[in-house]
């Protein structure tokens, strides 16, 4: 009879697929969104600033019509930023699924 050995290995069970391409599905709303804004913002602005018009009030519109924009894009930005986190790491959580730890137990008649 022969000695028993087991060796250990890693072994990839189904090829590897990159899922980058979801990205431009989850960011398709979010492009929309931003054509809205600037669609928005930019009537905004041909009413206020366009036309010349003038004052406190006129001042403050413009002032927080910068700030909404300005704060409506960091939203934008960081959603895009967490589909891309989000995508990068489903990618990272299916290639570790796909591969499997075996153990192989055999007897060597050679060692006789």
């Amino acid at each position: 009879m022969g000695q028993q050995r087991t060796f250990q290995a890693t072994e990839q069970l189904i090829p590897n697929k990159d899922y980058s391409d979801k990205k431009k599905a989850l960011k398709t709303p979010i492009d929309g969104i931003r054509e809205n804004d600037e669609r928005f913002y930019s009537y905004v602005n041909k009413i206020i600033i366009s036309e010349d018009q003038k004052g406190k009030i006129i001042d403050a519109m413009k002032k927080e019509t910068t700030s909404r924009m300005n704060h409506d894009e960091e939203l934008c930005e960081d959603v895009t930023r967490k589909i891309n986190k989000a995508v990068t790491t489903f990618n990272e959580q299916v290639e570790d699924m796909k591969e499997q730890r075996i153990s192989v137990t055999y007897e060597d008649h050679n060692m006789e």
